[in-house]
């Protein structure tokens, strides 16, 4: 398992504006980690960005607005 120092990340986000988009971090080329700021963000808020199952719902009431033109409670409530 590779390390890093958190004084090795201070240093490359020193220069990082955190109000531009996410930093991205890559292995070979391919994404495997975003760093953003969170200082205005509560953790509720950042839990449900990243949760595949409120994600889900929430794609899924928008489609049923699209087509339908409303969101049944039923349709996101289990």
């Amino acid at each position: 398992m590779k390390t890093i120092e958190i004084s090795e990340i201070a240093l490359l986000l020193e220069n990082y504006d955190r109000t531009e988009a996410p930093l991205i971090l890559t292995r070979n080329g391919q994404p495997i980690a975003a760093l953003f700021s969170i200082e205005d963000i509560d953790i509720e808020t950042l839990s449900l960005s990243v949760n595949p199952k409120f994600i889900k719902i929430l794609e899924e009431s928008r489609k049923s607005q699209k087509e339908e033109g409303i969101i049944f409670l039923e349709d996101i409530v289990e």
